[in-house]
């Protein structure tokens, strides 16, 4: 199952867009809008189901960030589980509705607009590049779920927040912060190390935060001196960036805080090779619920 490539490990994620499959357009409108923010520019990838489903429920809402690589990895992905859950006896799947969060460029992942938006401020010259969460997540609650809920009917209870490494940071940042918001996170290897792990050691949890959460890691990441492939460099930058807490200790410690969480260890996966299982999970999550 490799639904992005990754050429090397640890690599920087191909900044080539994916194609949507035809097969996935035959179910799927796929639309986009773009919008400005504080003097930001960014386009929301849509795909709503053609057909409405056949018990007349609502779908859910799979909110996907760094859009411009992951929403149609998701769409394509949405389409063969549901086309799998379609020819399995006694099993139904909805169709989720799906949004990208993205931006008006050509890249897969724009580094520069995504370590803006998706990292909170922190002290120190190594995290002057970010500090956009809270004005990110501003933007997601004032101007783009007002934006959907107009145009789309979903059910309030399947609301589902979608985010890999500084994506995944920022998925973290919205359940220690706006808990409500969402029904369900899928937070894939967040940059931990990012403020020195300050968004875990600041949080101050609500005592009844009844939301859930997925955490994913590689196991190149929990374990880096595993990985075949890994240099010496490699391994040191690594280390110099350790945070705190891992992936597995931080969903012990949300258990520890009344968020129902569970923890999937992707074998002989480094950080980039994480990405499929991130999306598998989170559209699994859409079509069939947690």
């Amino acid at each position: 199952m490799a639904l992005l490539a990754v050429p090397a490990a640890w690599a920087q994620p191909v900044q080539k867009i994916p194609p949507i499959t035809p097969m996935a357009h035959e179910i799927y409108s796929i639309s986009h809008q773009d919008m400005s923010w504080h003097e930001h520019e960014y386009r929301i990838f849509m795909a709503a189901p053609k057909q409405a489903s056949p018990n007349a429920h609502k779908p859910a809402a799979l909110y996907i960030l760094d859009g411009n690589a992951q929403f149609p990895l998701a769409v394509n992905a949405a389409q063969k589980q549901w086309e799998q859950a379609s020819e399995t006896p006694n099993q139904s799947a909805q169709l989720p509705l799906i949004v990208g969060l993205g931006y008006p460029e050509t890249t897969a992942y724009p580094q520069k607009a995504r370590t803006r938006d998706y990292t909170y401020a922190a002290p120190g010259e190594a995290f002057a590049d970010g500090g956009g969460a809270a004005d990110f997540y501003r933007f997601l609650d004032s101007q783009v779920r007002p934006y959907i809920n107009k145009r789309f009917a979903t059910d309030p209870e399947r609301q589902i927040l979608s985010g890999h490494s500084f994506a995944g940071l920022f998925t973290l940042f919205v359940l220690l912060n706006h808990a409500e918001k969402f029904n369900h996170y899928i937070i894939g290897s967040p940059s931990l190390w990012w403020g020195k792990g300050a968004i875990v050691t600041n949080a101050k949890m609500p005592a009844q935060a009844v939301r859930s959460a997925t955490i994913l890691q590689g196991e190149y990441e929990e374990n880096p001196k595993a990985d075949p492939n890994i240099t010496p460099e490699r391994l040191a930058r690594i280390q110099n960036r350790s945070s705190a807490m891992t992936a597995r200790q931080l969903t012990a410690w949300l258990q520890n805080h009344n968020i129902n969480s569970h923890f999937i260890l992707v074998p002989k996966s480094n950080h980039g090779a994480v990405i499929p299982a991130v999306i598998e999970t989170a559209v699994r999550t859409a079509l069939n619920g947690y």
